[in-house]
């Protein structure tokens, strides 16, 4: 005997307690009281009016279920309502990779251990057909166990036979050059956004937006993305590996043939890095300071600059006997060097006291 298809409109009860302003083009996002699970969740808010067909009220609710995996941001329902649609997904407290390297600097290890669980995600969504056209670190979550997830579909486009998908729209600090000479695009796309992602990482955000502060006008933006300008490729922090840099690049390089193929490949690049990798990084106005701790000792390195002299110091904290040493070869004297090789002398300095 056959069983009778049965349909329902069922009602679902949540109130949105604060917005949390993750704003895009047609979207508010709230913290939201689940009544029915008395749970806090987070809810997308999607004005219908602003998307451009009905076929769209649910596409990125199904761009994210159909891209579930670990490190892809779980979707917990969708609904709507007359003017909205509604989609549900976990409260994460600990907020964005955005959030975190606006409050420090995150050691090397930190890096590619965040890179390498977003990579996975995002290998995941270009398996599955997809580009997903805004990787960047506001978009990049952190769950409770402290575990990195690829977070809105807003504007991800399925790929065509030939592996070409269309972008709803581009935000200009981290697409790449080739979006000013084609409409449609591969998952290079990503990759390069994956690139702008982990060099923010790496520099953090102050020094990310002050360099793209230095164009005036969206014309000299443009040139500068297009010529492989911005974001500058040479401005690493010390303690940030050449192998790590190299990667990075790579995966920015102006010319797509040039980039790593599949996101597979970026992971391979990133995996077997092992050096400076627990040097934490802390700088402040005429100082820059690096501290390594040991099961033994804490090594101290400083960097002081100021109109009359440029100069290291570096010292070393003993646990047990609560002394702290002077190290002589981590003390000299860097005036009149270039900041590049400043930096060189540095990153040498530390990767001799690991």
């Amino acid at each position: 005997m056959a069983f009778p298809s049965l349909s329902t409109t069922a009602s679902l009860d949540f109130e949105l307690t604060r917005e949390i302003g993750q704003q895009g083009k047609n979207s508010t996002v709230f913290v939201a009281h689940d009544k029915q699970l008395d749970a806090e969740i987070v809810i997308k808010k999607i004005e219908k009016a602003r998307l451009p067909a009905i076929e769209e009220f649910f596409a990125e609710a199904k761009r994210l279920y159909d891209s579930s995996h670990q490190h892809v941001v779980q979707i917990k329902y969708a609904c709507q309502d007359d003017q909205y649609i509604y989609l549900a997904m976990p409260l994460y407290a600990r907020g964005s990779l955005k959030t975190l390297i606006d409050a420090r600097f995150l050691t090397v290890r930190e890096i590619i251990r965040y890179a390498l669980q977003f990579l996975q995600g995002l290998h995941n969504i270009h398996v599955k057909g997809l580009v997903h056209f805004d990787i960047k670190p506001d978009n990049i979550l952190l769950s409770d166990s402290n575990e990195a997830l690829v977070a809105d579909f807003g504007i991800t486009g399925q790929m065509n036979q030939h592996g070409m998908a269309q972008p709803g729209l581009n935000y200009a600090l981290n697409m790449p050059p080739e979006v000013f000479a084609q409409l449609v695009h591969s998952s290079t796309y990503d990759i390069y956004s994956a690139g702008v992602a982990l060099y923010r990482l790496c520099n953090g955000n102050q020094v990310f937006y002050s360099q793209s502060s230095r164009y005036s006008t969206q014309d000299e933006l443009k040139e500068a993305i297009i010529t492989g300008g911005f974001p500058d490729r040479k401005e690493y922090p010390a303690h940030i590996p050449m192998a790590l840099r190299k990667a990075i690049n790579k995966a920015m390089d102006i010319d797509q043939a040039k980039r790593p193929d599949t996101v597979l490949d970026l992971i391979n690049l990133l995996s077997p890095i092992d050096q400076l990798l627990d040097w934490s990084f802390t700088p402040s106005s005429g100082q820059d300071e690096w501290t390594l701790e040991t099961d033994s000792s804490i090594f101290s390195v400083i960097f002081t600059s100021n109109a009359n002299r440029s100069s290291v110091s570096t010292t070393k904290f003993l646990k047990r006997s609560q002394k702290r040493q002077n190290v002589s070869k981590g003390t000299f004297d860097v005036s009149g060097l270039s900041a590049k090789e400043i930096g060189k002398q540095i990153q040498a300095l530390l990767l001799s006291l690991e």
